[in-house]
């Protein structure tokens, strides 16, 4: 039975992800159409077709890798005299075609955090314990109570934790708590504790589920994803200085982790597909050969410069991008795989 529930899991969890990359691949489409560039292809998956049909002179075709799919546009890699012909569109077009796919990422990364915050909620932090003995037990914080502001952000969700300690001078934490009805403010010295070498005030973080009425789900989905794209950002970055590349997964890892979170509840796979989505747009939108954002990039370069790259030397640039990104998807997918079954 559990194989079975294995398998299954494992195959909604594919499905799902292609679906998010079929949104992303969506956004060049319907951008494409509406800016009267010309579409050759719109595939969903990858490799040989398993069936194809054409309707208005546009091949539709599903392919037996289910994960993703891709819209060829006429003329987006050469030269062609024709108006339809993506490359003889307006920058200006050309720049929301390739957009789009990000951008449709972000809305429906909004809609799944509109349907988390108002069917289920979110967590607000909590003083979970006090440390006997603590600078914070000195203060008067006590365990339960709910945090609304931490040097000097305000909690509104649990995700802002990291957000407060990266704020912190290691000298005074100014900290709001909601107790019994009352709210209390307090300014706790930090501590050094040499045998950890780290200053600490003495409390640990908790969670208490917070619920929201409709309108206010819809208003603190803009604030929550703020918060997700501003972490996300800074787990970017974090990467290109070696920081962080231990918690890297590729495709199999992310199947992995959703197949888990399917078995365990509905809240948990939206809240992994938020994730998943808002992800793939950062990653997308970054200015690297073979990407959105480095096809932006020479856009951008194009209207600097009044003259675009040749089209052979962008095309080239990609290719070499392209082949560095699937040295890169091998290399994690092993690292994935060795994670998984190691």
């Amino acid at each position: 039975m559990d194989t079975v529930l294995n398998i299954l899991s494992f195959a909604v969890a594919l499905l799902f992800i292609g679906v998010i990359i079929m949104v992303h691949e969506l956004g060049h489409y319907s951008v494409g159409r509406a800016c009267r560039i010309k579409i050759v292809e719109f595939a969903v998956g990858f490799g040989p077709k398993i069936v194809q049909w054409v309707k208005n002179d546009i091949i539709y075709s599903i392919r037996w890798i289910l994960l993703g799919g891709f819209t060829k546009f006429y003329g987006e890699d050469e030269e062609l005299d024709d108006s339809l012909a993506f490359n003889r569109q307006s920058a200006g077009r050309r720049a929301l075609t390739i957009a789009a796919g990000p951008v449709f990422n972000i809305i429906f990364a909004f809609i799944l955090v509109v349907l988390v915050l108002g069917f289920f909620g979110d967590y607000v932090p909590t003083v979970g314990a006090v440390e006997p003995g603590s600078s914070a037990e000195a203060a008067g914080l006590q365990a339960g109570d709910v945090i609304l502001s931490m040097n000097k952000i305000d909690m509104d969700f649990y995700m802002e934790i990291d957000s407060a300690k990266r704020a912190s001078d290691n000298k005074v934490m100014p900290i709001t708590v909601l107790r019994d009805g009352q709210t209390l403010s307090f300014n706790v010295p930090y501590r050094y504790y040499e045998d950890e070498d780290a200053y600490r005030i003495g409390i640990a973080i908790g969670a208490q589920r917070r619920t929201f009425g409709v309108g206010e789900a819809l208003a603190m989905s803009f604030k929550w994803m703020y918060l997700l794209i501003r972490e996300t950002l800074v787990a970017l970055a974090g990467l290109f200085v070696g920081r962080g590349m231990e918690n890297v997964v590729g495709v199999v890892g992310m199947v992995q982790q959703l197949g888990v979170a399917i078995r365990s509840s509905f809240e948990t796979v939206l809240r992994f597909g938020v994730v998943i989505n808002a992800s793939l747009a950062i990653f997308n939108l970054l200015p690297l050969p073979a990407l959105d954002g480095g096809r932006l990039v020479f856009i951008a370069i194009e209207k600097l410069f009044k003259k675009p790259v040749p089209r052979n030397v962008e095309g080239l640039i990609h290719f070499v991008g392209f082949v560095l990104f699937i040295g890169l998807f091998i290399f994690i997918t092993y690292q994935d795989i060795v994670r998984i079954f190691g």
